[in-house]
C-alpha cells in the first residue's frame, strides 16, 4: 500500500470516528440529523477497516484484524438500530401481525437498543487497537 493510500484510509478512519462520536453523543438528545451523523461516520469508518489491510503472517494480529473488522460490523448495525425507532412505534400500533413475530421484532426495536451495539463495538474496536499497538511498540524494541 503506498503513502497517499494509507493516508487516505487513516483520514476515513479518523473523521468516521469524529462523526461516530458526534452522532452518538447528540443523538441522545433527540436531534433529528444525528442518526445520519452516525451513519454516515459509520460508513466511512468501516470503510476504512475493511479497506485497511494486513499483509504478515502473525496470528495475533490476523486476530486482532478480525475483531476490528468485527466491531466495525457492530457499528454498523448501531446504525440500522438508531432508525428503530418509527418502526417500533409503527409494531405497537399494528395488531395485524403474527404475535410471536410481532413479539421478537417488538424486542429488537424497542428504544436503546443500539446502546449495546454500540459498546459492543467500541470495546472490538478499542481492545484491538490497543493490543494491535502495544505488538507494534514490542517488535521495535
Amino acid at each position: 500500500m503506498d503513502k497517499k493510500e494509507s493516508r487516505l484510509i487513516e483520514s476515513f478512519i479518523t473523521v468516521g470516528g469524529v462523526l461516530l462520536l458526534f452522532g452518538a453523543a447528540v443523538y441522545i438528545t433527540g436531534w433529528e440529523y444525528a442518526p445520519y451523523l452516525y451513519v454516515a461516520g459509520s460508513l466511512m469508518f468501516a470503510c476504512g477497516q475493511f479497506a485497511d489491510r494486513y499483509q504478515g503472517n502473525d496470528p495475533i494480529v490476523k486476530r486482532l484484524r478480525f475483531q476490528q473488522l468485527l466491531g466495525a460490523v457492530f457499528l454498523l448495525l448501531t446504525a440500522l438500530l438508531m432508525f428503530a425507532d418509527p418502526i417500533h412505534t409503527r409494531l405497537l400500533s399494528d395488531t395485524t401481525m403474527g404475535g410471536s413475530i410481532r413479539s421478537f421484532l417488538l424486542a429488537l426495536t424497542r428504544r436503546n437498543n443500539w446502546i449495546v451495539t454500540l459498546s459492543i463495538g467500541a470495546v472490538f474496536e478499542l481492545y484491538s487497537s490497543f493490543r494491535m499497538d502495544s505488538i507494534a511498540k514490542s517488535k521495535v524494541k
